[in-house]
């Protein structure tokens, strides 16, 4: 029975290792399409040749060697894994991409006769005003704590804390075991951040420690949402959505429904949420019953980000290249945005009628009522995530880095 397990327990491993290198070897894919060189991939090749992984050759300058190594990091564990079956502890949990709370009746920042009007697209080259420096490994997700204050998540297994005013990381949250793939904003005074590692972690934001960490996913946490101050929701890749109380660490309810990699969640209000999934689609859930209310068919790529507008419209981002409004409550489109030619990385509901998204080299700004996009930026860096700080500024991560712009 040990021997059994042991070996069940290893084919885990190695399955959840070959997931992350595919995760990063699509990545790699998603991006290619950037300026980039030919880097001197021997290595690489020699190695994917002695696991029998033939890949693609290319790493675009914004990657950098760093995205060689963890993949590599991730073959080698695949492979190592493989030949032994013992393994690091099982530290199940719970764990939103590109996942942003609306800004409710937030002033709107660009001046247009009404909101129905279209306005002209206007492009151009866009410069930070700053960077900030610090992880070692692609920036996964961003969110805002106040209108000053910023947190960012990696693949280096670190949550950091930034100064946007000043550049200055202010902090750095270590405790996770491997990559970090969702942050969210609990509370002005806490935050949660959801790994490869199983787990969810409960954070202060004025302290390094972790407070609590919750269990319950038997693999990577892909997605992260708060439905008020005391539960939140947590996405993955064993296909399931769990409900967790921060108060007393259990999971109160498990949602079952999606085909593969819950990808992304977005809460609507305190007892509705939608999410997204590998599967192509989008289920609009109440937490009380347990019942998925309706499934939203339309993408024909993985869902990467979801944005809530209100409490029944919703904005997703897909691999499709397309960005579509949704009634929940209907399930019908409202609209299609995007020209299926710009990747969509992450989305994020800046104010009444407009929205930003990200992916590749492009930052574009939409004008919900109109379907115009505003304007379109061209980024020097890949950029992975979006958030809005305030009514002027707008945070951007990319490879390593991340960039504060003004609107």
């Amino acid at each position: 029975d040990l021997a059994a397990k042991a070996i069940q327990r290893a084919s885990l491993e190695l399955d959840e290792a070959n997931a992350q290198a595919e995760d990063a070897w699509d990545f790699l894919r998603r991006v290619k399409g950037s300026k980039g060189r030919k880097k001197d991939v021997n290595h690489t090749k020699a190695h994917n040749q002695k696991i029998g992984s033939s890949r693609i050759e290319t790493v675009p300058d914004e990657c950098g060697d760093s995205f060689e190594t963890d993949i590599l990091s991730c073959r080698e564990k695949a492979e190592n894994n493989s030949s032994r079956p013992e393994t690091k502890e099982n530290t199940s949990l719970p764990s939103n991409k590109g996942y942003s709370q609306p800004q409710k009746n937030a002033p709107s920042p660009f001046k247009f006769p009404s909101q129905s009007d279209a306005p002209p697209i206007e492009e151009s080259a866009l410069v930070p005003i700053r960077q900030f420096k610090g992880h070692t490994s692609p920036v996964t997700q961003i969110a805002a704590v106040d209108q000053n204050r910023f947190i960012s998540s990696s693949w280096d297994t670190t949550i950091r804390m930034w100064n946007a005013d000043s550049g200055e990381c202010i902090r750095t949250f270590r405790g996770h075991k491997d990559w970090v793939h969702a942050i969210s904003v609990l509370d002005t005074e806490r935050f949660l951040s959801g790994s490869d590692d199983r787990t969810v972690k409960l954070w202060n934001v004025d302290k390094e420690e972790c407070i609590q960490t919750f269990r319950g996913h038997s693999s990577f946490v892909k997605a992260l949402a708060p439905m008020d101050g005391n539960r939140f929701l947590s996405g993955s890749r064993d296909r399931t959505i769990k409900l967790f109380s921060v108060s007393s660490g259990e999971c109160l309810q498990t949602f079952e429904g999606h085909m593969d990699v819950v990808s992304t969640i977005v809460a609507l209000d305190s007892h509705h949420f939608a999410s997204g999934s590998h599967d192509n689609n989008i289920k609009y859930w109440n937490d009380s019953s347990g019942k998925c209310l309706r499934t939203l068919v339309g993408h024909t790529g993985s869902i990467k980000t979801l944005a809530a507008v209100s409490g029944t419209e919703i904005v997703s981002g897909s691999d499709d290249k397309m960005i579509r409004l949704w009634d929940v409550s209907s399930g019908k489109c409202l609209r299609e945005f995007g020209s299926k030619n710009s990747l969509v990385f992450s989305v994020t509901y800046i104010c009444e009628g407009f929205f930003l998204s990200c992916g590749g080299n492009n930052i574009k700004l939409y004008h919900i009522p109109s379907g115009a996009c505003v304007k379109s930026y061209e980024t020097p860096r890949i950029s992975l995530a979006v958030v809005r700080l305030d009514d002027e500024r707008f945070i951007t991560g990319s490879d390593q880095m991340l960039h504060l712009w003004k609107f």
